[in-house]
């Protein structure tokens, strides 16, 4: 892992500036996490009140509806935040699945340090709050792109998210786009014959 790419990634996490003691905090007050690829962090249901932050690799996070059907509704790269809201601030179990789809590197922070550290430090609260701001941002902005016919959708991705089309299988995909496999492949030929 490269601790300078880490941090500039943690940069375009927060509207707020990211320091260099934040940067220390996060990469000394937890512990690594190596995922392997399919590994799951968190699952559908388990209580897990950890703070995450991704080194390297791709996690998806997805939920299961009522009949059953697991849809993948987000990425995380290097530099976000993952962590449970249900667990982290409710004590319930959590409602998103997070699932490595590459080999994962992560820092895990417990939520007491976390908490803690939010409660001392003005600098590293106004930008973990940033972060959530700019995460409901960014998906204001996904569900727009993904509100489209399917075309419309992954040509989206190709244009704001290229990395995830690279880094993660054909099925995921789909299921992030809520289209079939069968229906991603013929996107994929049509785009390929129209370069």
């Amino acid at each position: 892992m490269e601790i300078e790419k880490f941090k500039r990634e943690l940069r375009g996490e927060s509207p707020y500036p990211v320091t260099d003691a934040i940067c220390d905090f996060i990469l000394t007050a937890g512990r690594r996490v190596e995922l392997k690829k399919n590994d799951i962090l968190i699952a559908h249901g388990q209580v897990d009140t950890s703070v995450y932050y991704i080194l390297d690799g791709v996690l998806r996070g997805s939920v299961v509806n009522s009949q059953g059907v697991e849809r993948t509704v987000g990425f995380g790269l290097c530099g976000t935040m993952i962590y449970s809201a249900q667990s982290s601030i409710l004590g319930g179990p959590s409602i998103y699945q997070f699932q490595a789809c590459s080999p994962v590197s992560l820092v895990r922070i417990g939520n007491e340090t976390f908490r803690r550290h939010i409660d001392e430090d003005h600098e590293f609260c106004r930008w973990v709050m940033g972060t959530f701001a700019l995460a409901i941002c960014y998906r204001e902005r996904s569900s727009e792109g993904l509100n489209n016919d399917a075309l419309a959708k992954y040509k989206w991705l190709m244009e704001n998210r290229p990395e995830i089309i690279e880094m993660v299988t054909d099925k995921v995909l789909a299921s992030y786009l809520q289209i079939s496999d069968v229906h991603l492949s013929r996107i994929k030929s049509r785009l390929l014959r129209e370069r």
